[in-house]
């Protein structure tokens, strides 16, 4: 079997073309819409298609996104595999950045043990919020994305609390916390820019949650409770242990991203609402990489390209940043309904059109 046939190349050949596809429409629909709210549409779009390379600062806030977007994409990912449509990872983020910031903040602050301990800790914290809802369903029967959606209004209202009235500097009026001792901030790979630690943790993260799905026995055990979950416990496999560990382990990433997020260079600090709703955005990158992890990497690259130059052009142009909402909302719905390309029974005779003779002359 050559690898042009092979079924899993062909699968892999499929979803590839569909993803860009969407993509493809996706910035056909922005363009419409630029055209219509814009006094200078071409101006306009090409800011979307280019700023982002404009410059190394620039770059380093792709970057930057890219590596949030990897981590928040794996930890739906994993939940996604075992089938349980858990919500709560951005309530993970804050929870694990609130306890990374405990650390910043505390003598072990500007001690090396700062960054290790700041992640470990976030990871533990996220994984024991991850948790609640896992039991919570398998004990209770409590529905997962309403106690996942609740959990995280009650995490970012907790930590928007504590920032105002107690981790704020006293007589201010900020709303953020002070900044982090040096050795609480990861070094920066590129002097100047946001390209510091935080992408090379998120391809580590890449790595590690690939072997644990895939080459692992616990990782067999949640893709097959995911994939047939009554012939899981047939073959005795506890259902409900699986479920709690997946979202327990996805609570560490959200953690882990959480410590991503105020160790970075970008923030050094926890200020209110700090993650921008981008800890949600892995919803769209997990379901574009269709739970692999590692595809979502390179999803995170197109998305966060494209949502990192709609906040540029909203501020280079009179379109607003509101505009990457369509193509998110697109892409959404065109990878959600499995769509198929119009005229592909065409496209498909079109290219055999080609071979037909050499097949013809070698059964002759």
């Amino acid at each position: 079997m050559s690898l042009l046939t092979d079924p899993r190349t062909k699968a892999a050949r499929n979803e590839i073309g569909r993803a860009l596809a969407a993509l493809a429409i996706a910035l056909l629909v922005t363009f419409v819409v630029v055209l219509f709210t814009s006094q200078d549409p071409v101006k306009a779009y090409g800011t979307l298609l280019t700023a982002p390379f404009s410059s190394m600062r620039t770059t380093g806030l792709w970057v930057d996104e890219v590596a949030k977007l990897t981590l928040t994409g794996l930890a739906f990912a994993m939940v996604f595999q075992a089938r349980q449509f858990s919500m709560g990872v951005q309530g993970q983020v804050y929870v694990g950045a609130l306890f990374a910031t405990f650390i910043a903040l505390s003598p072990l602050g500007a001690t090396f043990l700062a960054l290790p301990l700041g992640i470990l800790v976030a990871m533990l914290a996220g994984a024991a919020y991850g948790f609640i809802p896992g039991y919570a369903k398998a004990r209770f029967g409590a529905n997962e994305i309403v106690s996942s959606l609740m959990l995280n209004y009650l995490a970012i209202k907790i930590v928007n609390y504590l920032i105002r009235a107690h981790l704020a500097p006293t007589g201010t009026g900020q709303l953020m916390t002070e900044k982090f001792p040096a050795q609480s901030i990861f070094p920066a790979i590129l002097p100047n820019t946001r390209f510091d630690l935080g992408i090379v943790i998120a391809a580590v993260s890449v790595a590690v949650v690939w072997f644990l799905l895939y080459r692992t026995r616990w990782g067999l055990k949640l893709r097959l409770v995911g994939h047939n979950p009554r012939f899981a416990e047939y073959a005795g496999i506890r259902s409900s242990l699986t479920m709690i560990s997946a979202m327990t382990a996805a609570g560490a990433i959200g953690g882990l991203l959480g410590a991503v997020y105020v160790h970075g260079r970008a923030f050094g600090r926890l200020a209110i609402d700090f993650d921008g709703n981008l800890a949600f955005e892995g919803i769209l990158v997990a379901i574009v990489a269709r739970d692999r992890p590692l595809v979502v990497p390179i999803v995170a690259l197109f998305y966060g390209y494209l949502r990192q130059g709609a906040q540029l052009m909203a501020i280079r142009s009179d379109v607003p940043s509101e505009v990457i909402s369509i193509v998110q909302a697109t892409i959404i719905l065109l990878v959600a309904s499995s769509f198929t390309l119009p005229g592909k029974t065409f496209w498909a005779r079109l290219f055999r059109f080609g071979a037909a003779p050499a097949t013809e002359a070698a059964g002759k």
